[in-house]
């Protein structure tokens, strides 16, 4: 008590717990050194000696004990001014020790959820039986191993360590999110291994071990434990930063969480099939499969179909045996589908045990079912060489159920066709059960009027195909009166062709410019079209195209309309006007239909080369125009993505460009939904797309992983539920990359992170010598304090007793 009353009035400060050590000094700072502190000597003794003389002077018959008295105190007084003066400073030297901090910072990322496959059995049955995994009913002690996730792994093995690692030291727990923010920062520290949740996309561990580095600069810091599979995908490189670690001296201590192997995942890369198939036929579907790490490994694989928008049905389940890592392996099924429609296949991967993820364990694909013969309905004008031969070749063609009609026969004529028709249709309904119209020189007055508004709408709405092929008998007064008349109104505007009148003055002109035969002059678009494939081989092709039978009559027309493909053009020079040679075979899209223009109508005459020739081009024209319709339709737009392939976070985008310029204004009136597997359908808005007058777009964030259908239908199209009409797209979306792709243990990066800052990598099953690898517990360092003491309660209280008794005794001695 009396040392630290003494302590007090010389306004000394000690720190609880410190330990003095060797001697403390005193310096007086204001004192100049040399020879200042003997002339301060001399002054000082003159002052004395001053002060003696003053007081004997002052009375001559005080005593001399008196005197001395007050000369005394005075110098007292002097004394403790000068020693404010002198600035004195007592120096002491204290010893102390402090916890050290072991900053441990744990993956957070959603790789340390990933379970590791251990296919070495004795290795994985070691490795269970280290870490304390016993075998369950059922299970053996290496398959709940595989089955546990490595932030569960490290949990079970590092939660026992930290009472040790604890002793003598402050242990700072951070996960890779709170350290990146700075591991000093409370908020967001977990409070215990129990409350980390493995959910962060990225993995940025130079951010990370920054971070802490940054809270705890200035403090004794015993290292660093790094808790994590080593891959490190985004922000700070950690190479830079074990460089400032180590400038520290402080180690870093890697645990690794993981294998080499990587996780256990499969997934469904691709279910494979026709985008089309014929109802009746079986089809064919392959589902692809890739895994990883489940060699020998077997799961359930389930094959699904919805008709139609209608329920899911399962169709096959079969178990499967995994492959090798990186092969990929088919399951083929085979199915028979039953109706006409819009079919919908989903193949799902269950039992595989533990994996990566559950997100990628099922695809979809879309098929549409239709007839397998295309109906054609021919009409002609009157009987010709063209028309007979034409219809023996529809009838022996088996791929096409034909009927006939020719106009202006007599009564009681049995119509040609597979099943003769007894009248043609007469409504748009009746006609749209074909999906070929073959108009061959048609006398359009004996149809009716209201078959000018069937065949638009059969061409534009309901996706049939027609094939007109000009006649001498009619098709120059259609032109004509087309061509007088109001040509916006007239049915010809959906041909690929304009005439214009006034080209022949006289039918005898026209007939002498045909006096000699010509052959058809294709265009590089004709040369390159199937129509025109007679041969597989090319140079065989081209020599059957040079041999072709020449032909007389064509019928001119002015030119092709914008847009339309021209296949062939008059083969006589003289046969031209201003916009080239005349046009004899034109195709293009109307809507969701397809229309041709043969300006001629001797192609029977390729029999005499060859009758595979005639029937062969015929068949690979009609199909062209017609399988459009007998596929359910084009539809007037087509639906595109942003890219192929998404991720989650990405935006995903996707437009409808309408092909026909009559369809954009009925673009607001879709019908659109967006299915992801397994959930029910949400409905999606197209608006107009800015950048394009013709275009309408949509976007949705993509925030999970899965198989996404989208499902559009036209305004038009009337009953959503037929099926047949709905504009069907899947896609995928693939989780997260960076922590997927590449899962497997990156040893090499925690090994060099412990190797530049004098550390060690650790496995989990050798958690136990990472207490005696990292020694430093409590810190002990020797510092020196400086107290100054001019300010002193004792100097203060000295001044003041010795001023004050001076004045007392010279009050007794009455020289006051």
């Amino acid at each position: 008590m009396n040392r630290s009353l003494w302590q007090h009035m010389l306004g000394i400060e000690t720190s609880p717990g410190a330990e003095m050590v060797g001697k403390s000094r005193l310096e007086l700072s204001a004192v100049p050194g040399g020879g200042g502190v003997l002339a301060l000597t001399l002054v000082t003794l003159a002052i004395v000696a001053m002060l003696w003389f003053l007081a004997r002077r002052e009375r001559t018959d005080l005593s001399r004990p008196r005197r001395a008295l007050i000369v005394g105190l005075r110098t007292v007084s002097l004394l403790a001014v000068a020693a404010m003066l002198t600035e004195p400073v007592l120096i002491t030297s204290r010893r102390e020790s402090i916890p050290s901090h072991l900053l441990m910072i744990v993956d957070d990322s959603e790789s340390m959820r990933f379970s590791d496959p251990y296919t070495d059995e004795a290795r994985a049955s070691a490795v269970a039986t280290m870490l304390g995994i016993e075998p369950e009913e059922g299970k053996s002690s290496a398959a709940r191993l595989r089955e546990t996730a490595r932030i569960d792994l490290v949990r079970r093995t590092l939660s026992p360590q930290l009472e040790r690692l604890g002793k003598g030291r402050t242990v700072s727990l951070d996960t890779l999110e709170s350290a990146s923010r700075g591991g000093g920062v409370s908020q967001g520290k977990p409070e215990s291994l129990d409350a980390i949740e493995a959910d962060r996309a990225v993995s940025p561990l130079g951010d990370a071990v920054r971070g802490v580095l940054a809270s705890h600069r200035g403090r004794p810091v015993a290292g660093i434990v790094l808790v994590s599979d080593g891959r490190s995908n985004v922000g700070e490189d950690p190479i830079r930063v074990a460089e400032a670690a180590a400038n520290q001296g402080i180690p870093i201590f890697a645990i690794a969480a993981g294998s080499e192997e990587g996780p256990r995942n499969v997934r469904l890369a691709e279910l494979e099939l026709s985008p089309v198939a014929f109802v009746r036929e079986p089809m064919t579907l392959a589902a692809v499969v890739d895994a990883r790490g489940l060699q020998d490994a077997e799961a359930t694989l389930t094959l699904e179909r919805r008709i139609n928008q209608g329920d899911w049905e399962a169709i096959e389940e079969r178990r499967i045996a995994l492959g090798e890592d990186g092969q990929l392996t088919r399951e083929t099924f085979r199915t028979t589908p039953s109706v006409v429609g819009s079919y919908e296949y989903r193949a799902r991967l269950e039992d595989a045990g533990p994996e990566l993820t559950l997100d990628d364990n099922d695809v979809t694909a879309a098929a549409r079912v239709v007839r397998q013969q295309i109906r054609v309905l021919l009409i002609a004008g009157g009987p010709s060489p063209e028309i007979q031969f034409l219809r023996n070749a529809m009838q022996r063609d088996a791929q096409v159920e034909f009927v006939s009609w020719l106009q202006h026969a007599d009564a009681g004529y049995r119509q040609v066709g597979d099943r003769p028709i007894l009248r043609l249709p007469n409504s748009r309904e009746e006609l749209a059960n074909y999906d070929v119209l073959v108009l061959v020189d048609p006398d359009m007055s004996a149809l009716g009027p209201e078959w000018e508004q069937m065949i638009v709408d059969f061409v534009g709405k309901d996706a049939g195909g027609l094939i007109f092929v000009a006649g001498e008998l009619h098709s120059q007064q259609l032109f004509d009166e087309d061509a007088g008349g109001l040509p916006a109104d007239s049915w010809t505007r959906i041909l690929p062709v304009v005439r214009d009148p006034g080209l022949y003055r006289t039918e005898a002109e026209v007939r002498l410019s045909s006096a000699n035969t010509y052959v058809l002059d294709l265009t590089n678009e004709g040369r390159a079209d199937p129509v025109f494939a007679f041969h597989p081989d090319p140079i065989r092709n081209r020599a059957i195209l040079s041999s072709l039978p020449g032909m007389y009559w064509s019928f001119p027309v002015t030119r092709a309309r914008p847009g339309a493909t021209v296949l062939a053009r008059h083969g006589d020079p003289r046969m031209q006007n201003q916009y080239g040679r005349h046009v004899l075979l034109a195709s293009q899209l109307y809507g969701p239909g397809r229309t041709v223009f043969l300006g001629f109508d001797s192609t029977y005459r390729w029999r005499y080369l060859s009758e595979d020739y005639f029937d062969g081009f015929w068949a690979r024209l009609i199909d062209r125009v017609g399988r459009n319709k007998a596929l359910g339709g084009r539809f007037p737009f087509q639906v595109g993505l942003g890219k192929e392939g998404y991720r989650v976070g990405d935006t995903v985008a996707m437009q409808v460009r309408f092909t026909d310029e009559s369809a954009i204004a009925e673009g607001s009136d879709l019908i659109a939904e967006l299915e992801r597997a397994g959930e029910p359908p949400e409905p999606i808005r197209f608006d107009p797309d800015p950048s394009d007058p013709a275009g309408l777009t949509a976007t949705f964030p993509a925030d999970r992983a899965g198989a996404y259908t989208l499902r559009i239908v036209p305004a038009t199209t009337g009953d959503p539920g037929s099926g047949v009409r709905v504009s069907t797209t899947t896609f995928r979306v693939d989780p997260p990359r960076r922590e997927v792709d590449e899962p497997s243990l990156n040893r090499p990066l925690l090994n060099d992170l412990a190797r530049m800052t004098g550390g060690q990598v650790i496995e989990l099953t050798d958690l136990d010598r990472l207490d005696q690898l990292i020694s430093m517990r409590e810190v002990t360092r020797t510092l020196e304090t400086r107290q100054e003491l001019w300010n002193a309660p004792l100097l203060a209280a000295l001044l003041m007793i010795a001023l004050t008794s001076e004045w007392i005794v010279r009050k007794l001695v009455r020289m006051i």
